[in-house]
């Protein structure tokens, strides 16, 4: 029996999504779900969303330096100053096992690790 899944996407009816190699959600992948109709009903469309998105673990991120926040630090404003794009503030987050974003910089003080992309080694790890 063919994957229902697959046939939907090559009909087109779920749609692909390309996102920036930037973005957090760019390797994680679009699935749909698919409500089964009730009897004498029409089938309802299916409704696409990305799959979910594990944290890694902050150990597998080489450190390169630590930042102590201040009153009134940004996570975008962070990011753009230390990984120079304003959009990867999900990697500062990611790299100090941050669940909420914007407690990120929070309280004034909190030391930051400032580390390479995921699975990037460090000198330490060669």
């Amino acid at each position: 029996m063919p994957d229902p899944l697959q046939a939907l996407l090559a009909a087109g009816a779920v749609p692909t999504v390309s996102l920036p190699p930037t973005s957090r959600y760019a390797d994680v992948g679009v699935t749909a779900h698919v409500r089964p109709p009730d009897p004498g009903e029409e089938p309802a469309p299916p409704v696409p969303y990305f799959r979910r998105r594990l944290c890694p673990a902050p150990e597998r991120f080489a450190l390169l330096h630590e930042y102590a926040t201040t009153a009134g630090d940004r996570r975008d404003l962070l990011a753009a100053g230390l990984l120079g794009d304003p959009e990867l503030w999900w990697r500062l987050a990611d790299a100090n096992g941050v669940i909420d974003p914007a407690r990120m910089t929070l309280p004034p003080g909190r030391r930051l690790r400032i580390t390479l992309a995921e699975g990037v080694p460090g000198a330490d790890d060669a």
